[in-house]
């Protein structure tokens, strides 16, 4: 009996398999929680077919009354199968997989540990089919612990005839006219099994193996099963020559940093001799010291005067367009100079040109440049706030999105989820992204209307700075994490559902360089590279053609305002257009249209323009009022009433407790044409009350100094936080069963991890870019 049970757990284990090399790109929020719900209702389209099944099953169920005869005939079915898959020479099985399997089946039969074990450490049909549970893993960990020992004839020494290998199995079922369509209402799905077999036997030969066991099973369903498609896991993956060349980049980078930080303490603390009492401010230059003060802390209006810090003396986003982004360097060359400090002279180290270039890359300085909670002259400090709380949205987006392929109960979890209407903050979190857009717009116009009235306006400004400081702001920390995410991933986790040729697309071969011209929202984004990076593409285009809303706003009020208006239309115009000629729904999550509405509204610049153009406008409010406007109480209180229904309103609106759509079809693509917008314009009215001064405790706690060091890492964040999930995500053992207080431990560990990481990139890869331009470029404050 004992044997009987073996065989009848090694047939049904080969007959179905999980596939761990998805070369989906997840990225798109909206896809996803879609997939879930189509899943959904394919299970309603099951259990109405449950009566069907029972009958259908009513024959197994009889055969069952004689267990003994039924199992021996499919055992002796299955012996002949494999047998003769294994010697038929048609089916090109190695004579390698050939010894190994008949070694495999031999012990097995003898009831040996070893082959008892891999059975074991296969996958197995679970509960939860009806949740459509379909991906059974089997145990990774044990297959590849597996070390089969068989005696030696001659001499009666045992020896290890095989290592084991983990493969996956990919099996469609379903189709129409098949026996499975009983249980699947007619549609096709994948059935994911892991199977452990010997490293002999190759992708091919173990889909041969497991196609013929499957026929020993007396079912009709088994009979109409294709395939399966099979992909075997290498134990040790071997290191590319693109990889190790990164591997050499990442050292030179890390021996540079090691290098300057050892340098800049030595310089601050050895040969720089300080006065007792003399409080040095973390930095490398010479007017850093100079005009060494503490800014005030008043954020009443939610804005820094004048004069609260040295220009430059942080690393921010808000820093002018063509200020440095660290503090002016002095260029006497590398001497000693004496700075007098009260009644005290102070004796400081000046380095040369190749000190600076190296004191660039300052672990020390750099560190503490990311954490001071000091703030740049006329900071709007409502912002950091407002783009850290953006960031936590964006992860709590992605926390679901990017992990509904690895639940076991998505059918019943998502469905559940979405019919709450306090989830509906979540499934529309994709509006975070237009928050950002806004901010990049108010502070483009804020900041370089600024500096044209410095210059003496449009005709004298520095228009190929303004260029050029863009690019290599978001460009280097941009193309570097690039190129040591893509070749690197592979080799940072392993598991059953661990995709060893990447997760990128051909690792972004045929496409990285749409993401080095910021085109790829453009450009084949069907193999869209970094998948999240449709927005910086936007974010990039949407800067190139500020300026023809920043002269006009120079010079004319009238015809900046409409400019900026002639934007808006657009983006209502053509999004309206598409969504009603495509026939796109106002609730993407709910809609069963193929992701058309990713593709044609969602990353398009066309369809994104409206919030970054209202940021636009209101910047040039701030910079012609200088923050100073006095407005009416009621007018205020008015003015959030307004904002906050028509946020709630965007948010909450079209929320529905069986989930059926709210809106027709040219309602919808009026929502899809202006909900966007309206959603900037309430952020725009958050940042203009707050930097005026009628902010009240919503701008206490945006303008909250913690925050400032966590705003500073946004843009980092934004670009690590994926890598951080899917490496969590692929490298699991076991697939995650969602429910509330897990995800909030999830969203939690994703958020901290991202945050922790980004700290580290922006050390290695953004700070000292910043520092390196200001170097190269000699871009004191008056620049």
């Amino acid at each position: 009996m004992f044997r009987q049970t073996l065989w009848c757990i090694l047939i049904v284990s080969f007959s179905k398999h999980i596939s761990c090399q998805n070369n989906h790109v997840f990225g798109d929020f909206l896809k996803e929680i879609n997939y879930a719900h189509g899943v959904r209702k394919s299970v309603d389209r099951y259990s109405k077919e449950l009566n069907s099944f029972q009958n259908a099953m009513k024959g197994t169920t009889d055969m069952a009354a004689e267990p003994s005869k039924t199992t021996d005939d499919t055992i002796q079915q299955a012996v002949f199968l494999l047998g003769k898959s294994l010697a038929a020479p048609e089916f090109n099985v190695s004579e390698e997989c050939t010894n190994s399997t008949n070694l495999v089946l031999q012990e097995l039969t003898a009831g040996q540990t070893w082959a008892v074990r891999m059975v074991d450490a296969a996958g197995k049909p679970p509960s939860g089919l009806f949740d459509l549970h379909t991906t059974w893993l089997g145990d990774w960990e044990e297959c590849l612990a597996i070390e089969p020992l068989v005696n030696d004839t001659r001499n009666n020494i045992p020896y290890k005839p095989f290592d084991t290998q983990y493969c996956t199995a990919t099996f469609p079922v379903g189709s129409k006219d098949s026996a499975a369509s009983i249980l699947t209402g007619g549609n096709t799905i994948n059935i994911f099994v892991g199977v452990c077999v010997p490293l002999t036997c190759s992708n091919w030969s173990t889909a041969i193996l497991i196609h013929n066991a499957l026929q020993a099973i007396p079912s009709n369903i088994t009979k109409d099963i294709v395939g399966p498609y099979v992909t075997c896991q290498q134990n040790s993956l071997p290191w590319s020559s693109n990889a190790i060349v990164v591997l050499v980049i990442c050292g030179l980078f890390a021996f540079v940093m090691l290098a300057a930080t050892a340098y800049d303490v030595l310089i601050q603390h050895v040969l720089s001799v300080q006065p007792k009492g003399y409080s040095s401010l973390p930095s490398n230059n010479y007017d850093d010291y100079k005009n060494h003060s503490k800014m005030n802390g008043n954020t009443g209006n939610g804005y820094v005067p004048n004069g609260s810090v040295p220009n430059g003396h942080v690393v921010d986003e808000t820093t002018p367009i063509l200020e440095g982004s660290v503090g002016r360097v002095s260029h006497s060359g590398r001497d000693m100079k004496k700075l007098e400090h009260g009644d005290h002279v102070m004796t400081k180290y000046q380095p040369g040109m190749a000190g600076r270039l190296l004191l660039s890359f300052s672990v020390y300085t750099n560190a503490q440049k990311i954490l001071s909670t000091s703030q740049p002259a006329k900071t709007l400090t409502s912002i950091n706030g407002i783009r850290f709380i953006s960031m936590l949205w964006v992860v709590l987006g992605h926390t679901y999105a990017f992990g509904l392929q690895i639940i076991d109960n998505g059918a019943t979890f998502l469905p559940a989820a979405l019919k709450r209407f306090s989830f509906q903050a979540i499934s529309n979190a994709t509006f975070a992204v237009d928050t950002f857009f806004v901010l990049s717009g108010l502070l483009v116009a804020y900041l370089t209307l600024r500096e044209m009235k410095k210059c003496g306006g449009a005709k004298k400004f520095n228009w190929g700075m303004f260029y050029f400081h863009r690019f290599w702001r978001l460009t280097p920390p941009y193309m570097l994490f690039l190129m040591f995410y893509i070749p690197l991933v592979k080799h940072w986790g392993n598991g059953p559902i661990w995709p060893q040729q990447g997760i990128e697309i051909n690792d972004c071969k045929d496409t990285w360089w749409t993401n080095l011209l910021y085109v790829n929202n453009l450009v084949r984004t069907d193999k869209m590279c970094m998948a999240w990076s449709w927005y910086l593409a936007n974010d990039m285009q949407f800067y190139i053609i500020s300026p023809l809303m920043l002269v006009l706003l120079m010079y004319s009020r009238l015809w900046g305002a409409i400019c900026c208006g002639a934007f808006v239309l657009l983006n209502f115009i053509v999004a309206g257009v598409l969504s009603k000629v495509n026939h796109l729904p106002s609730n993407f999550v709910l809609g069963d249209n193929g992701g058309d509405d990713f593709n044609l509204l969602y990353i398009k610049p066309w369809c994104r323009v409206g919030p970054y153009a209202v940021g636009i406008f209101t910047g040039y409010v701030l910079y012609r009022t200088e923050c100073k406007v006095r407005i009416p109480k009621v007018w205020n209180l008015l003015g959030w009433a307004i904002a906050t229904a028509v946020a709630l309103a965007i948010l909450y609106g079209l929320w529905t407790p069986d989930l059926t759509p709210k809106l027709g079809e040219d309602m919808s693509a009026l929502y899809n044409a202006t909900a966007r917008t309206a959603w900037g314009a309430c952020i725009a009215w958050v940042i203009f009350s707050c930097a005026t001064g009628h902010g009240g405790p919503v701008n206490a706690l945006l303008s909250w100094k913690a925050i400032i060091p966590l705003s500073r890492l946004t843009y980092c964040c934004y670009l690590v936080h994926p890598v951080v999930m899917y490496t969590y995500y692929y490298s699991r053992r076991t697939l995650m069963h969602w429910y509330d207080l897990d995800l909030s431990y999830l969203f939690l560990g994703n958020l901290c991890l991202s945050y922790a990481v980004a700290f580290v990139v922006s050390l290695a890869f953004e700070s000292p870019m910043m520092g390196l331009e200001k170097v190269v470029l000699g871009r004191g404050k008056n620049s």
